[in-house]
């Protein structure tokens, strides 16, 4: 199976739950019918991260299997999971920020935080922007602080600036710019 081939059913696996590395190495060889390496899992994987296509979501403690002292990694536990760059999915993801379930929270906010950092870099000319965590952080609080019309336009304002649509990196600036000067 040519190697495209392969990133493809990858990122369908891992568009289908986020798993770790172990089982998506399985998923890949019973579904190609092929003695699929680990370095070229490995490979796959690594493109994909750096096409802004998964990112790594958790970690899988099984792979130790019970042992009580960990000194090493092993990448066979890291779970990767898909960016949703869908302005729709990004939306979902914003409204999970008020759930009454803290690891939901939690889960949600790593994500919009990933793609947060990723959209930044994608238009930032080369200078450091320090505490991007804080700026994502500032923007979501001013959101929360508006009244419920201005708070749904300004969920859909972001969830447009964090897509993959065209024209979203300059609302993004904007969008940081407007809430930087209402503070």
């Amino acid at each position: 199976m040519p190697r495209n081939n392969l990133r493809e059913l990858t990122l369908d696996i891992i568009n289908e739950n986020e798993l770790p590395k172990r089982q998506i190495l399985k998923e890949v060889r019973e579904r190609s019918g092929k003695s699929v390496s680990d370095k070229t899992l490995n490979e796959i994987l690594m493109n994909l991260l750096r096409d802004g296509d998964i990112y790594i979501t958790g970690y899988d403690f099984n792979v130790y299997e019970g042992m009580k002292r960990i000194q090493s990694i092993k990448a066979e536990g890291i779970i990767f999971g898909q960016v949703k760059t869908n302005p729709l999915e990004i939306g979902l993801l914003i409204n999970q920020l008020e759930s009454s379930d803290p690891s939901e929270v939690n889960d949600a906010s790593n994500k919009l935080k990933m793609i947060f950092r990723g959209k930044i870099e994608e238009f930032n000319d080369g200078t450091e922007i320090k505490n991007i965590n804080v700026l994502f952080n500032k923007i979501i609080y001013y959101m929360n602080c508006q009244p419920k019309d201005q708070k749904d336009i300004l969920i859909n304002k972001l969830a447009w600036s964090l897509s993959n649509e065209e024209g979203s990196a300059d609302l993004l600036k904007n969008l940081i710019s407007y809430v930087n000067t209402h503070k």
